[in-house]
């Protein structure tokens, strides 16, 4: 089990194109595998704007201060949980600073897997010895004096994971959002512990839940052929021996098992995510490489 307190994260400016946002980095998974993935603070520092787009990964947001737009009239609400899946569009999104998001992305059930921000660094500074960047473009210069533009994140992919980057067809026609206050509270096994089931989504049976630990109160983890990641969304306790307050997290890796004691009420937002069988078979719909100008037509 593992603790991180991303007020002693330092906050990395550079890993976003439009410059906009920063990131405390709580959790990273392991390179090369269809389960990596980040979890991070995100914090709109300058104006955000960004396209409608997709990714090529699963993306759970929870909007800690403040709201986020997030295109066709829709909104994150603060305190609202969002789920963004792989191959789904969403935006044109536009804020001014403040909001401040909980962030978590991972390979999805597609098993395209997620490019680390280690990865990201090393691809883009390679490209920038061979063209340049233009917010979510990147701009090369062809030998006969033509210009070839490809989405940022499409060239970096391919220079850092060997291969174009693919998008899957999308399960889902939109984001998903989520309000916790709706959903009731749930007594568990575990005597003054109550959890929220917020949803379970596609074949991987990712699920993302919230649990109230009452002081005194245990929350046993158990082992299980998963990653699971937790979020304090208020309160005290200890996890493994080691202190958790307001916006720790807390890692458990596959076959891991662990508890949190709640040392004053604490309120847990958590993330389960199943591994992923390689003896899956693909889609009948197809994946497709995006392009300028045409990554959010719908694809049947």
């Amino acid at each position: 089990m593992r603790t991180v307190n991303p007020a002693g994260a330092k906050l990395i400016t550079e890993d976003h194109p439009t410059g906009a946002l920063g990131f405390r980095y709580l959790f990273q998974g392991k390179e090369h595998t269809p389960e990596n993935y980040v979890m991070l603070v995100a914090e709109n520092l300058g104006r955000f704007d960004m396209v409608r787009h997709r990714h090529n990964f699963d993306q759970f947001r929870f909007a800690l201060e403040s709201d986020m737009t997030m295109g066709e009239g829709r909104r994150l609400r603060e305190g609202h949980l969002g789920y963004f899946p792989e191959g789904t569009s969403y935006g044109p999104q536009a804020d001014d600073p403040g909001p401040l998001a909980l962030v978590l992305q991972f390979g999805g059930a597609s098993g395209y897997g997620y490019m680390s921000p280690e990865q990201y660094r090393a691809g883009r500074d390679a490209l920038n010895q061979t063209g340049h960047f233009d917010g979510p473009v990147y701009i090369r210069k062809r030998a006969d004096g033509t210009v070839k533009k490809t989405f940022s994140i499409n060239a970096i992919w391919e220079q850092e994971m060997g291969a174009k980057m693919l998008i899957p067809a999308p399960r889902y026609d939109e984001a998903i959002f989520m309000n916790p206050k709706a959903f009731r509270w749930v007594p568990t096994a575990n005597r003054g512990v109550f959890r929220k089931l917020l949803g379970t989504f596609g074949e991987r049976e990712v699920s993302a839940e919230m649990f109230l630990v009452n002081r005194g109160a245990r929350l046993d983890l158990g082992a299980g052929r998963a990653i699971k990641l937790l979020f304090v969304l208020q309160g005290k306790g200890k996890a493994g021996g080691a202190v958790i307050e307001t916006h720790c997290g807390v890692a458990l890796d596959p076959d891991e098992a662990g508890a949190i004691e709640a040392t004053e009420e604490l309120t847990l937002l958590g993330f389960t995510l199943p591994l992923i069988d390689s003896a899956w078979k693909a889609p009948e719909a197809e994946s497709f490489e995006p392009v300028p100008g045409e990554a959010v037509q719908e694809q049947v």
